[in-house]
């Protein structure tokens, strides 16, 4: 059995949480992006001969939008993997969402954007139904090494605007990621399609520039959202096996 614990406020879309009978909660795929994401960014960097496919994707063979983009690499990676397609992990029941401001921050302008208001919930909530056994081992090395990647691009791009976040990305990298529950960025954290599945491409250049060229996109992805009350960014969380 595991459990999703929150690191920082988790939120599920614009539109707030979907309730079922009234009670809100995280649907199961968000979970299922958060470890695809994940994975696809650890095949990129592990396996030469799979990250020279998706610069390939990006550099010329894909020619659909962003969003298309996206996909195109997380079915290839799919393909690469087939085991992965066992990942179909049930909706996460919650408690009761309260809603609060958000704001978002331009990594390319390095400024805040613009200001929102969601739900959001923070606690430690069961998953109905467990992973499979036989990935865990390779599923939690990838989402150490992503969220890694990933906190210290983001904290590049938010302690310049945001100097009151060094504190949490400080723990965030020294404690909650070095731990033996598996950290996820799941839910309604940035509001570009693609979330972060290119964030592996900021170890390949010409693919990153590429990203740039043709699709108006970068490694990071261009907005996060964030609490300007605790100067934290949203969607960190751990998923914790029970012993």
């Amino acid at each position: 059995m595991f459990h999703l614990e929150t690191q920082t406020p988790l939120a599920a879309g614009p539109e707030g949480f979907p309730r079922r009978g009234g009670r809100a909660y995280l649907p199961g795929a968000a979970l299922r992006e958060a470890l695809l994401t994940a994975a696809l960014a650890y095949a990129i960097r592990r396996d030469e001969a799979f990250a020279a496919e998706m610069r390939r994707l990006a550099q010329h063979a894909f020619k659909g939008s962003v969003a298309g983009l996206s996909e195109a690499m997380t079915q290839a990676l799919l393909e690469r993997q087939p085991e992965l397609a066992s990942l179909n992990p049930g909706d996460v029941l919650l408690g009761t969402p309260e809603e609060h401001g958000v704001r978002w921050l331009d990594t390319w302008q390095g400024e805040p954007d613009r200001e929102e208001r969601v739900e959001w919930i923070e606690g430690r909530f069961p998953l109905d139904d467990d992973l499979p056994p036989e990935l865990a081992t390779w599923l939690a090395t990838s989402c150490r090494s992503y969220a890694e990647a990933l906190a210290t691009a983001e904290r590049a791009a938010l302690i310049p605007v945001v100097p009151a976040a060094e504190p949490f990305y400080q723990e965030l990298k020294s404690r909650t990621l070095k731990g033996s529950a598996w950290p996820l960025r799941v839910g309604y954290w940035t509001p570009e399609p693609e979330g972060g599945r290119f964030v592996a491409f900021a170890r390949l250049v010409t693919a990153s520039k590429a990203l740039e060229r043709r699709f108006q996109a970068r490694p990071l992805p261009r907005h996060l959202l964030y609490d300007p009350v605790r100067a934290r960014s949203l969607g960190w969380a751990l998923l914790q096996k029970e012993a």
